[in-house]
């Protein structure tokens, strides 16, 4: 089992963390204590643990957040998870975000691919990965400061081109203690 930071305040009890873990490391990724874990992971925005989940499993997962803040899981394989707007979702879907297990935070051809289908109905997305959060905003939704966009015309020119946040950082800028994973 991994240790989650600061885990307290969050509505996982350490047995139901540890039977994710497992589910997640034996690849049960329709594991229900898994899928509930993830759920709860993302209404607490704690995506570091969505990331160790998928460490874990060593394949790439996805929340979609929607506009009443209902959460969908997917997982794909060890390269790949696309965006696939869910039945039952509503519209314009708050925040996609994907995992990039052990490798790098960045936007990859399947990511941009999903980036430019979804510029008309999705507002943030972000990966997961290494050395932390990717996030890009959606400027048709999102009103934003940033110049730099992820492609100067077509549909990624929506989307904003921000650097990885390192982890440590996240942690700190979401006030998340870190004497548990030290």
């Amino acid at each position: 089992m991994m240790v989650l930071p600061d885990a307290q305040e969050l509505p996982i009890e350490d047995e139901t963390w540890e039977l994710a873990c497992l589910a997640a490391s034996e690849k049960r990724v329709d594991d229900a204590a898994l899928l509930a874990v993830q759920t709860a992971l993302a209404q607490a925005r704690r995506w570091d643990g969505v990331y160790i989940l998928s460490v874990l499993a060593a394949l790439e997962t996805s929340v979609l957040i929607d506009a009443d803040d209902k959460v969908f899981i997917d997982w794909g394989t060890a390269g790949q998870v696309t965006l696939q707007p869910p039945v039952g979702g509503r519209l314009p879907f708050k925040l996609w975000v994907h995992t990039h297990p052990r490798f790098a935070s960045y936007w990859s051809n399947t990511d941009t691919n999903s980036l430019a289908l979804g510029a008309g109905i999705l507002e943030s997305a972000m990966v997961l990965g290494q050395p932390g959060p990717k996030h890009s905003s959606n400027r048709t939704f999102v009103e934003v400061e940033s110049t730099g966009m992820i492609r100067e015309s077509g549909p990624l020119n929506k989307w904003t081109e921000e650097a990885p946040v390192p982890w440590h950082d996240w942690y700190v800028n979401n006030n998340i203690a870190l004497e548990e994973a030290q």
